[in-house]
């Protein structure tokens, strides 16, 4: 896709949301400016009275969906991406069969990373169904159902329910989605897709990022490009499978001169249009150059000649910065403050370069949200005590963690957290064994699941606003974290160095997106990442000369905050 193709996608949202003249006094939009149909609008009020307006960015997006536009979709964490989307799907017309009597097919495929984040969307379509005024009130099952990997149930109760009910909008992971494809194409009805989105793409669809030919890890780049394209990954597969036909004509389309894609898209041609193909939608808060390049002039997958892309937009006196120094820009939220702190067997202390922090947050936005305006309603969870079976195994077996680490997360856990944090570990650590470790330091902990009340899920529904008697620790790692809205939290903990231990864009990226769990929808809230104090012995120089410099896990932690633009503040219960 040439460059002013891609300037053109991006100027289409502005031009059809130009803000007034100034001089004008405008009122904010409503959810019926944008389009959406009063029942799903009287449905979204009452399951979400105090989701009051659309945020700029649904502004932006959502009438974008209903017109049948591709969209690429890059705002900051807690902007309300998901939630928008979910709406702007609800909204979309049924398809049906021609025939008489027509039958229902799926209308919208929705790929997440992980189950909880397909959880969670169910939720909010669920609650939206239940509060809409058809009386009797659709089955959910022909609203919306959830395709994850559990075992083989997929493949048995899933398949058998997508084939007695397909629904309006069918919510998977794309490894439960292809196990189904291969089982049984016909069951997903790929073909009568109106819409496909994918939600947290930076995640789903792997991308490598560019290399200067003239450097020596050239070599490595071109490696990685070339395994990548052995083994694509599942999402890349299933997107293959969908916009083949796409694909094509974008390939045959490749080489034409700039006047016939301009008459074409000015509506001036009679070309072939993808009007069959069905309307794809790519969301993430961190885009990098590669995938932003891989998506509009690699993939083949977007319409090139109906497509918006819709970036969150900066403060006025923010200059523009570069996307691909900044993919991330912003972070979401006021008043989110990000400590650093170093372990080691004699103290637990924060890192030199932290501030002391704000003497007031404004706002008061260390207060949680009361978890009713995004969930079900309230429920109460007992506190739990540690698992016999979770003794039997781990009771006398070498732990994998660091002790004194999991020890300071646990005392900073006791002193600062009024009621929900979460506790964020590397990729390839054992949950249970830090939920058993934690409960035997007398926290709370919990496995997040949003599936089952003791592990998590009542914890995540349960509204209200005031300090809890047992605060919750809900454990998890990066990979089943990312896009949820989790209400009451107020605190995230992150035990290393995401992503580490070298400290790179996706490294980056990982940090933002954990710390994204706090500063939902513009609340405030602590990020706090705990490393370990490296002796002498195990610190590692980089550079040569006067430019050599003592490498530390502190001082990666420093670099990644600079590149978000955030200083690191003081966690005040430690010197």
């Amino acid at each position: 896709m040439s460059r002013c193709a891609e300037a053109l996608a991006e100027a289409l949202p502005r031009a059809e949301h130009a803000p007034p003249a100034k001089h004008v006094p405008t009122k904010p939009a409503t959810f019926e400016d944008l389009g959406l149909h009063p029942p799903i609008v009287a449905a979204l009020r009452t399951a979400f009275p105090n989701i009051i307006h659309p945020t700029e960015t649904q502004a932006r997006f959502i009438p974008a969906i209903l017109t049948g536009k591709d969209v690429l979709l890059k705002d900051e964490t807690g902007s309300g991406k998901s939630f928008g989307l979910v709406v702007a799907l609800l909204n979309k017309p049924r398809v049906k069969s021609q025939e008489k009597g027509g039958k229902p097919h799926i209308t919208s495929l929705v790929l997440v990373p992980h189950r909880d984040l397909a959880h969670q969307l169910y939720h909010w379509i669920q609650k939206m169904a239940v509060a809409s005024l058809v009386h009797p009130p659709p089955s959910m099952a022909s609203v919306a159902q959830v395709l994850v990997r559990d075992g083989v149930t997929h493949l048995t109760e899933g398949l058998r329910s997508l084939r007695q009910t397909p629904p309006h909008i069918l919510i998977g992971t794309p490894q439960a989605i292809m196990d189904l494809y291969k089982e049984d194409p016909e069951a997903l009805q790929l073909h009568h897709l109106s819409s496909v989105v994918v939600d947290e793409v930076d995640y789903l669809i792997e991308t490598v990022p560019n290399k200067d030919p003239k450097k020596s890890f050239h070599k490595s780049f071109v490696k990685a490009s070339r395994k990548l394209l052995a083994h694509p990954g599942v999402t890349r597969q299933l997107l293959d499978i969908i916009y083949a036909r796409r694909k094509e004509m974008n390939e045959r389309r490749r080489d034409e001169p700039g006047v016939t894609q301009h008459l074409r898209r000015t509506g001036k041609s009679d070309s072939q249009t993808f009007s069959t193909s069905p309307q794809l939608i790519f969301s993430s808060a961190t885009l990098r150059s590669h995938l932003n390049n891989y998506l509009f002039d690699e993939s083949g997958w977007l319409n090139k000649d109906y497509l918006v892309k819709v970036k969150g937009s900066r403060k006025p006196a923010e200059p523009k910065r570069s996307a691909e120094q900044y993919p991330h820009d912003g972070l979401g939220g006021n008043g989110v403050l990000h400590s650093v702190l170093l372990v080691s067997d004699e103290q637990i202390r924060n890192i030199e370069e932290a501030v002391p922090p704000p003497s007031v947050l404004e706002n008061g936005d260390l207060q949680p949200i009361s978890a009713d305006t995004l969930f079900a309603p309230s429920a109460n969870a007992e506190p739990a005590e540690n698992d016999p079976e979770l003794a039997r195994k781990y009771a006398g077996t070498p732990t994998p963690f660091n002790p004194n680490m999991l020890e300071a997360v646990a005392t900073a856990f006791a002193l600062d957290v009024p009621s929900v944090a979460l506790l964020v570990l590397p990729g390839n650590s054992p949950v249970r064994r830090a939920v058993y470790e934690l409960r035997e330091m007398g926290v709370n902990a919990q496995e997040l699941d949003l599936l089952t009340d003791e592990k998590g899920r009542a914890h995540l529904l349960r509204g209200g606003a005031t300090a809890q008697d047992n605060p919750t620790l809900l454990v998890a790692t990066l990979a089943t974290t990312r896009g949820l809205d989790l209400p009451e939290l107020s605190h995230v903990f992150i035990l290393g160095i995401p992503e580490g231990p070298k400290i790179n864009g996706r490294t980056v990226d990982a940090y933002v997106h954990i710390a994204g769990r706090v500063g939902r929808f513009g609340r405030g809230g602590k990020v706090i990442t705990v490393v370990e104090k490296q002796k002498d012995a195990e610190t590692v120089e980089e550079g040569e000369g006067e430019g050599r410099r003592v490498v530390t896990e502190g001082s990666k932690m420093v670099r990644i905050l600079n590149t978000i633009q955030e200083r690191p503040v003081q966690f005040e219960h430690f010197d």
